[in-house]
């Protein structure tokens, strides 16, 4: 029983096209990635404003606004038809 590796190898040899779509993938994976660490640090940041200063709430409820607005287009990136379009 051949392993899945070969596998692998012998479905790429087979379809040479698919290598540039699996390549802009792993494109999308890595602006993804860092979608996600601007999100989480800018998150923080926002958490860490709330908790500390209480005279300026409402800048660091609109920082965690932003946030949220940056993990937005990272979902949107994860859906197959936007791209397509």
């Amino acid at each position: 029983m051949p392993s899945t590796n070969s596998n692998d190898i012998l479905e790429r040899l087979r379809h040479p096209e698919k290598f540039k779509e699996r390549r802009k993938m792993t494109r999308n994976l890595f602006i993804r990635n860092i979608l996600n660490s601007i999100f989480i640090l800018v998150a923080l940041v926002a958490m860490i404003g709330i908790l500390v200063d209480k005279a300026h709430m409402m800048i660091w409820y609109a920082t965690g606004l932003f946030s949220v607005i940056i993990k937005m287009v990272e979902v949107m990136l994860r859906m197959p038809g936007i791209k397509n379009k």
